[in-house]
């Protein structure tokens, strides 16, 4: 059998391929709208911080190795050093802009001259904030950036309840559209702790959060504390929430597969509770006694739960809605082949990490695995146009779609790929080079 250590240097591979593909595409794409422009250039540079994260963090698990669970590294090795300081900076960029991208897709909420500039300066001010006290504080306040998460979040989960009542109300299709696309935006910034709704309801996150802190020599602050509370209420709301809607739903409309989605994510957080509270006595154990290590087929249930879909699920979502939702130009012809061979590298990948997953618990000979995995290759390539024509050809923009739901988009010439790959690409320069002077000069992890 193999042993799988870690799906972080695969995350890492998917999401710097996705993002830079992404931002390559924007600037051969001059006919798109500028809030598709601004959005597609969110979408890629935040899968370029995590991408540039999850290499950090593969760099420290190959140098100090990782803890078993959950691919944590332990911070009484790690502090200090280049890697970790720079992996907790970019995870901090790419927050921001998953914080602020709900003003931005579906709807330019703000639609005004100025929010372009907001967007661009304050990602450039609060990086520059957080930076300062997470440096001076040798990141005791890290995860506080999670309450940046709540203004999106109330704008998405109004938006989802509106567009869904509205739908069923009216019996207008169209509106399944937005439902939809929020719902998937839900998933992929709060999907982790979406899983973990019923631990959250049980309240028993926070034990797992202090046997984490024990076990990886965190020190942190009751803000930072406060921070991981937030995230995982937030994750946990939303599952409530897309699950009563996709009820209501399917109950007068009927089932569609977004709902299968939401209904499948809701019993894997409700088997991920229960599975919890059946190792609640392994959690205690390490601040009573001493660290007990989980079994088996906890780990291995979250190998394929919640670390999958964070490092494999999450940017392929974020992949179907740049292309689903017409947010890159998928009509150009010198697009589509470029389209094409990150669809079916971003399929090879994350099929072939599921059949290396499986062979890490199930004694499969190598020869059943390689064979399985050339006949997926078969598969993919066989079937590859297909696949992307079904997600180009039924591709329609949010204007497209519910044109008396939109607001005229202004003639904002300044929302260039160039311009956001400047900034953006300035900050990730920051945050190496900060990194690097304030481990260099020894300034953290004493």
């Amino acid at each position: 059998m193999v042993e799988i250590q870690s799906m972080v240097p695969i995350a890492a591979v998917v999401d710097l391929v996705l993002g830079v593909a992404t931002l390559s595409i924007l600037a051969r794409s001059p006919g798109t709208s500028a809030n598709n422009r601004i959005v597609g250039c969110i979408l890629g540079w935040i899968l370029v911080f995590l991408g540039l994260s999850y290499i950090m963090t593969s760099v420290l698990e190959f140098r100090y190795g990782a803890l078993a669970d959950f691919s944590a590294v332990n911070r009484e090795k790690v502090g200090g050093t280049f890697a970790f300081t720079a992996k907790n900076l970019l995870i901090s960029a790419s927050y921001m802009l998953m914080a602020l991208l709900p003003f931005f897709f579906p709807f330019r909420l703000i639609n005004r001259d100025w929010d372009l500039w907001f967007l661009l300066a304050g990602v450039c001010i609060t990086t520059g904030v957080l930076t300062a006290i997470h440096l001076m504080t040798d990141f005791k306040h890290f995860q506080v950036e999670n309450f940046l998460f709540i203004p999106g979040y109330v704008v998405l989960i109004s938006m989802y309840l509106r567009f869904v009542v509205t739908e069923v109300r009216d019996n207008d299709e169209r509106l399944r559209k937005i439902s939809v696309v929020v719902g998937l935006l839900l998933i992929g910034i709060h999907g982790e702790t979406m899983t973990y709704w019923l631990s959250q309801v049980l309240s028993i996150n926070d034990l797992f959060f202090q046997r984490q802190s024990i076990q990886n020599g965190l020190s942190i602050s009751g803000a930072a504390w406060g921070g991981v509370s937030v995230r995982l209420t937030l994750g946990a709301t939303a599952m409530l929430v897309l699950f009563a809607g996709e009820s209501w739903r399917s109950f007068k409309v009927g089932l569609s597969p977004f709902g299968v989605l939401t209904f499948v994510m809701f019993i894997i957080g409700f088997i991920a509770g229960l599975a919890d509270v059946a190792v609640l006595d392994v959690v205690r154990s390490c601040y009573e006694t001493q660290c007990e290590s989980f079994p088996a087929a906890y780990s291995i249930w979250y190998d394929f739960t919640s670390e999958a879909l964070v490092y494999l699920y999450t940017p392929i979502l974020f992949m179907f809605i740049l292309l689903h939702y017409d947010i890159v130009d998928t009509k150009r012809d010198e697009n589509r082949w470029l389209i094409r061979i990150i669809v079916i590298l971003m399929l090879l990948i994350v099929s072939s990490t599921i059949l290396e997953l499986i062979q890490s618990f199930l004694p499969i000979p190598d020869m059943i695995s390689s064979a399985a995995l050339a006949i997926v290759v078969g598969v993919f390539i066989g079937w590859e146009e297909r696949i992307v024509n079904s997600l180009i050809d039924d591709s329609a923009s949010i204007k497209e779609t519910v044109p008396d739901f939109t607001r005229p988009e202004m003639d904002d010439s300044a929302a260039s790929p160039r311009l956001f790959n400047i900034v953006f690409g300035g900050v990730t320069v920051f945050i190496l080079i900060i990194s690097l002077l304030f481990t260099g000069l020894g300034v953290l992890g004493g």
